[in-house]
């Protein structure tokens, strides 16, 4: 075998590895960085924002599956209030928004497209059912773009 063939075998290896094995590594480090930013017992929910169809939710949103998923809205997000901390790292896949829980003064947060944005929930008061809301006018299904944080009782958790 000619010194040039072995060296394009292996270029050939080395790229189709790299095309494979990049995502995963990305996918790895998210997830490691998410276990080393927040404190171990800690609450962090995820929220993507998407303008087409006025919608929170929860299920990652990338270039990839935007145009052709239909995702399931955040219309619900359960909250356990047992004093650990809870965290939002919100992003937007489209257009910038804005996030705010009313009731606690939240926000509100402008939501940068492929930016997350980390929102702390301090409060002193017992936490309630409440609602978040998109506080900025983002397309003609913004109205839509709410959902509640519901406060999971001592029992079942």
């Amino acid at each position: 075998m000619k010194k040039e063939n072995i060296i394009e075998i292996f270029l050939l290896v080395l790229v189709v590895a790299s095309v494979i094995l990049l995502p995963l590594v990305i996918i790895k480090i998210d997830k490691y960085y998410l276990a080393r930013k927040f404190p171990k017992n800690a609450q962090v929910i995820t929220l993507y924002g998407i303008a087409k169809g006025g919608l929170w939710t929860q299920e990652p949103v990338n270039s990839f599956n935007y145009w052709w998923k239909r995702f399931k809205r955040a219309e619900e997000i359960p909250i356990r209030d047992d004093g650990t901390p809870i965290f939002f790292r919100i992003t937007s896949t489209d257009v910038v928004h804005s996030f705010a829980i009313p009731l606690y003064r939240i926000g509100p947060y402008d939501i940068k497209p492929g930016e997350f944005t980390e929102v702390e929930l301090k409060t002193d008061k017992e936490l309630v059912d409440t609602g978040f809301l998109c506080w900025q006018y983002c397309d003609k299904d913004h109205e839509h773009m709410k959902g509640r944080l519901v406060i999971l009782p001592k029992n079942e958790e």
